[in-house]
């Protein structure tokens, strides 16, 4: 697998995610290291919700470096 710098990995978030909330939960859970759990409560989305964003969104944005 390809390495990436965080800093890249952010700035394709803030390129391609168009929906605030979820830009902010990736941007959690890629540039923060958050836990899906952490990213819950902080957006307001069930654990799995968080999960299922980040592994849909995550080939878009590796695909995207």
């Amino acid at each position: 697998m390809k390495e990436y710098k965080n800093s890249d990995m952010c700035r394709a978030i803030d390129e391609y995610v168009h929906n605030p909330r979820y830009r902010k939960l990736l941007r959690l859970r890629f540039c923060d290291g958050f836990t899906y759990e952490e990213i819950a409560e902080e957006v307001s989305f069930s654990p799995q919700h968080v999960r299922y964003i980040c592994t849909e969104y995550k080939p878009l944005l590796i695909s995207s470096l």
